[in-house]
């Protein structure tokens, strides 16, 4: 397969692909009372993206609620909760939301009610910053941390659906690429402040997470201002009849139930960031370490998530497998570097590792949500989406737990198991359909 080369430099292509809105674009996919309504929807959705994804880089479960966790006093066993809860509780509620998510013809107003959720738990979670600590703090932020996860599943039903309603095939991936890509952008200069930091004190992360609400606010205000046509409520009945039904899905669509399996076996890209992290807080636990691993996630997204949004578009499938590759080979280099023989680390080690993990699990993120867009053409895309991210997010409270048996033997048997499954999840892929030419 070959790609065309990008006559433009990067940011002009980048800022054209958010302005433009011709109507040259194949409505594949959508029907046609729905086309005459895409031209001006494509800014405002990738503007909304790019204030989700800064609020949820500036409140990172992998990264920054660790080190806020530690400033409380909560224990230990507490912060190892944050990132099975911050994933797992946005995609176990997700068959229930579904179903009533199909009754509402506009389904941004979801999104609208996700996004409000989560601003108003990051602001009480600054009051609990401020006003508690050890495990009574650590038991709240957790608490919230769950609202938050349930209200993100909402979003991203919706997200999908108003996605596929309002922007046609060969233009999806551009959209979700891009707004990653200036999310991590911006959130280069909150790592830099970081950076330059030694300590922050609990009113510093209170306000974090206040500036993340405030962020949550902007994104609403663009996602109130798309234009989107009403779209068709059957099923939109019992949710646990439709629930029950929708799960059939699985049976019914065999390259559905394959992309299942290879989603679950390239979970261990997101799963496994934060044994990188304890291994970099081991060897250096000041704030500068934070601020570069925090710089280099927010500089992976912009440099790669438009590209492998560009790609997407072309075969998500190739992007899925590309990327699931690169975090392989980077966790058997990783284990065989200071595992097996015993090597040792240098200033930024870590957060070159970081950098290209987020750069693989960017990929495999953006190439998954355009595989599974595209392969739930019509008014069954949202059943394929909550059935997809419920099932995972059972998988995924499985899988947690087989890495937190591995991690008693120590964090390099994890980063080895699941740069194996990785691989195998990679060779599985391969007998998928490239949806795109479909």
């Amino acid at each position: 397969m070959t790609f065309k080369r990008p006559s433009q430099t990067a940011p002009r292509a980048m800022w054209q692909i958010i302005l433009s809105e011709d109507d040259t674009r194949l409505c594949q996919d959508i029907p046609d009372a729905d086309c005459q309504v895409v031209k001006g929807n494509r800014s405002k959705l990738i503007l909304a993206q790019v204030a989700s994804a800064l609020s949820e880089l500036m409140t990172n479960a992998k990264t920054v609620l660790p080190w806020l966790f530690q400033a409380l006093g909560a224990p230990v066993w507490l912060i190892g909760w944050l990132v099975p809860i911050r994933e797992s509780g946005s995609m176990l509620p997700q068959i229930m939301l579904g179903a009533y998510v199909r009754r509402m013809p506009y389904r941004k107003s979801a999104w609208l009610w996700g996004a409000g959720l989560q601003a108003l738990c990051l602001v009480l979670m600054a009051v609990v910053a401020m006003l508690s600590s050890g495990w009574v703090a650590g038991c709240l932020l957790l608490g919230l941390l769950t609202v938050m996860s349930v209200s993100r599943g909402l979003c991203s039903i919706a997200a999908k659906d108003v996605l596929g309603k309002t922007v046609p095939k060969r233009e999806r991936g551009k959209v979700t690429g891009l707004g990653a890509s200036w999310a991590g952008g911006i959130g280069l200069v909150f790592g830099l402040v970081l950076s330059r930091l030694n300590d922050i004190p609990v009113w510093g992360y209170a306000t974090i997470l206040l500036l993340a609400a405030g962020v949550w606010g902007l994104g609403m205000l663009c996602y109130w201002a798309i234009v989107e046509e009403p779209g068709a409520t059957s099923g939109g009945v019992n949710g646990w009849r439709q629930a029950w039904s929708s799960l059939k899905l699985v049976q019914e669509d065999a390259n559905f139930a394959r992309f299942l399996v290879v989603r679950t076996l390239l979970l261990s890209t997101a799963l496994v960031t934060p044994y990188y992290v304890l291994l970099a807080q081991a060897e250096d636990s000041r704030m500068q370490v934070l601020g570069g691993l925090v710089i280099a996630q927010g500089l992976a997204q912009f440099v790669s998530s438009w590209v492998w949004g560009r790609l997407a578009d072309y075969s998500s499938k190739r992007v899925m497998q590309w990327a699931a590759t690169l975090a392989s080979i980077l966790g058997l280099v990783v284990w065989l570097h200071l595992s097996l023989w015993s090597g040792s680390t240098f200033s930024g080690y870590f957060a070159i590792v970081v950098f290209i993990l987020s750069v693989a699990h960017a990929g495999v993120r953006v190439g998954r949500k355009t595989y599974l867009v595209d392969l739930a053409g019509g008014n069954r895309r949202t059943d394929y989406v909550a059935v997809s991210n419920t099932l995972m997010g059972i998988l995924l409270l499985l899988v947690g737990a087989l890495s937190m048996l591995l991690a008693l033997f120590s964090n390099f048997v994890v980063i080895l198991v699941f740069s194996l499954l990785g691989l195998v999840g990679v060779w599985l892929a391969q007998r998928l359909p490239d949806v795109q030419n479909l």
